[in-house]
């Protein structure tokens, strides 16, 4: 039996249009309707773009019809996240602070993705200004967890409603960025797979910013091989060949120091399951301490955190000339940055691309070094924002195992691990920087035994 288009991954939903089965018209009105039905609070899309997706699938379903298709993801509708600039519709990166920013041209990886025909139905929310790992917007709602239906838990963030957007079968690809876990906390907590590249490899022009030497952009998705059919788009560049990804010779390092900090028993759990079938199916684990992690902890708390430092230096004067129209844990975030000197952020850049050189011969002989994606299963919504404590405490447990991938500037993804009562848990494999092509095969030979299928 044919499962249904919101359960299909992108290429599947391509390869339907390649062969006649799926028109690109109905496949979007299909997705247009469910997001009309389902995000009926606009908490996952805060705005949908139905007009020119329609005009886009009509030329997608022309160029079928001719034999002209322009790739494998063409008349496949995604989401796109509300720092993506998009042409003649408000671009406003989840804030009030930005109401009615009305960008005049596309971003550079959107106009990439239209002309190589990929439907755009929307954009997705965010916490204000990307900054929050645990993808809470009073302003403009937080799109539950998908993975729970009874109560209300973080999406994670901040690609909160990109990942909310796949999960829920609304779009088949979401976009999102990543500047200290964004990508891959949300497609964790959510049940997906998560790619975030490397810093420079897809370009920025005409995202909205939150620390230029971190932000990356990169893909949510069902699986492996459908990020990398999207990030050839993203990057206008051949997709990476996946075909005979094995296991054999694999040699993964799992850091005895860091990342376990705040792991709890249920993540721990299906983390180590995970490993275990990993073992099973050839994979070498060793297990090691990785001394420039603790070194880098020591240098964040002797300067402080660059995104706060480069996130107050862009956006400082547009916060405290109206500090009321930004959620307070956010607005406060910010501020932590306005009190380093310039001495602070140049020790940070220069200690940091120190630890990343020697971070990356430590660990040369791995394919991979590997560590749960978020520590924690996603909290509930209510109690955060009720306390701005607990609030606090979990946007810094959510990204605690994120955001070194971004100092240390490789690549890294996250892969779906069997669920704990039903909720998300993320395995991250994290490879050096521009090894894109290597990390996907690799994670294509891991999905079955990290999701034990």
């Amino acid at each position: 039996m044919t499962q249904p288009w919101n359960e299909q991954t992108a290429l599947q939903l391509g390869a339907g249009i390649a062969d006649g089965s799926i028109d690109p018209v109905a496949l979007t009105d299909f997705f247009l309707d469910r997001i009309a039905e389902i995000d009926t609070d606009q908490a996952i899309f805060v705005r949908t773009t139905a007009d020119r997706a329609r005009a886009e699938a009509m030329a997608a379903e022309a160029r079928q019809r001719q034999g002209l298709r322009l790739g494998p993801l063409d008349g496949v509708p995604i989401s796109w996240k509300d720092l993506v600039d998009s042409a003649g519709v408000a671009t406003e990166a989840g804030t009030r602070l930005l109401a009615g920013r009305t960008p005049a041209e596309d971003a550079v990886i959107l106009a990439r993705s239209q002309r190589a025909g990929l439907i755009c139905l929307g954009k997705t929310n965010l916490p204000d200004f990307a900054f929050s790992g645990l993808g809470i917007n009073p302003a403009f709602g937080t799109p539950a967890n998908a993975c729970d239906d009874r109560t209300a838990r973080v999406p994670g963030g901040s690609s909160a409603g990109a990942a909310v957007s796949v999960a829920k079968g609304l779009a088949a690809i979401g976009i999102g960025s990543d500047t200290g876990g964004s990508v891959r906390i949300p497609a964790a907590l959510n049940g997906l797979f998560g790619l975030k590249t490397t810093a420079g490899l897809v370009p920025l022009d005409g995202v909205v910013p939150l620390s230029p030497t971190l932000d990356t952009i990169g893909p949510l998705t069902h699986d492996a091989a459908d990020a990398n059919a999207m990030l050839a788009v993203l990057t206008g560049q051949p997709a990476f060949d996946l075909d005979g990804a094995s296991l054999r010779g694999v040699r993964l390092l799992k850091p005895t120091n860091i990342f376990w900090r705040f792991v709890d028993d249920a993540v721990g759990r299906s983390f180590e399951a995970a490993l275990a079938r990993l073992g099973r199916a050839g994979v070498e684990i060793s297990e090691a301490e990785i001394p420039e992690l603790d070194q880098l902890v020591a240098l964040l708390e002797r300067h402080g955190n660059m995104i706060a430092s480069e996130g107050y230096a862009i956006w400082g004067a547009t916060i405290e000339a109206d500090p009321n129209r930004i959620y307070p844990p956010i607005r406060e975030r910010f501020r932590a940055g306005r009190g380093h000197s310039a001495a602070d952020a140049e020790a940070l850049h220069i200690g940091v691309a120190d630890l990343q050189a020697r971070y990356a011969a430590r660990v040369a002989g791995y394919h991979g070094v590997i560590a749960p994606t978020v520590p924690i299963l996603a909290p509930e919504i209510a109690p955060l924002e009720a306390d701005a404590a607990k609030h606090d405490e979990a946007a810094m447990k959510v990204a605690w195992n994120t955001r070194w991938g971004n100092l240390l500037g490789i690549c890294a993804v996250t892969l779906p691990c069997t669920p704990v009562d039903g909720q998300g848990v993320g395995l991250m494999v994290m490879a050096p920087p521009f090894t894109e092509g290597a990390l996907l095969r690799l994670s294509t030979a891991m999905e079955g035994p990290v999701a034990d299928r």
